[in-house]
């Protein structure tokens, strides 16, 4: 597997896009995030990102490259089960890449 492809890790209920951010603002060092007709948080990590959007969804996706695996499970793990509407696994292509 290409592991710098580009994937879907989980998506998130889009009606609680405050209290997400505000748990990974929390946890979280350099985190970046947006409200403009599409929401969108960004958790910059020393090798890179894990995206969260509404860009190509109604819910918030959870992105990254396949390699950060790791990354977006530990970022799942500090939100409450109940804002997590899906997990995908094995994470699922992004196609709008």
């Amino acid at each position: 597997m290409n592991q710098a492809e580009f994937v879907i890790f989980a998506e998130l209920d889009r009606d609680v896009f405050d209290q997400i951010l505000e748990r990974l603002m929390h946890h979280f060092q350099n985190v970046q995030f947006g409200r403009q007709g599409d929401d969108w948080i960004w958790v910059n990590f020393s090798n890179g990102k894990i995206e969260i959007d509404t860009f190509y969804s109604t819910n918030l996706e959870v992105k990254g490259e396949r390699r950060q695996y790791s990354i977006a499970m530990e970022l799942l793990h500090v939100l409450e089960n109940k804002w997590i509407i899906k997990e995908f696994d094995p994470p699922k292509v992004d196609l709008t890449r």
